[in-house]
């Protein structure tokens, strides 16, 4: 199990969980179903990809917390000029991407300081 997450694998799983918001949003706007959510299942396919790979428990903590600040806070800063779909797929989106830039580098720094946490 590989501890070190890098950029590219980081990128990667960034892309995936964007084009899952993206098409997950697209399926409920045209079903107009407002009270469903791709965030949970990003969650899951995020908790997947940590369990099976990269069993950092700090840096899926500060992650964790990242990830649900920014995505709280995106949604009240855009929902109301781009509307629920749209507002909601890009904070999910965003909700993501910050969860994976601080579990990278979390990742990084403590991978070249030696402390595994098993």
């Amino acid at each position: 199990m590989n501890r070190r997450v890098s950029w590219g694998e980081a990128l990667l799983v960034a892309l995936v969980c964007w084009v899952v918001s993206g098409l997950g949003y697209a399926v409920f706007a045209a079903l107009d179903e407002p009270d469903l959510t791709v965030a949970p299942l990003l969650g899951l396919g995020l908790v997947q990809w940590f369990w099976a790979r990269h069993r950092v428990w700090p840096a899926a903590v500060a992650a964790g917390l990242t990830g649900f600040v920014v995505l709280f806070g995106a949604v009240d800063l855009l929902r109301p000029d781009w509307g629920r779909y749209v507002g909601d797929a890009l904070a999910t989106g965003l909700g993501a991407t910050a969860a994976l830039v601080v579990f990278t580098l979390t990742c990084r720094i403590r991978t070249r300081t030696g402390d595994r946490n098993h």
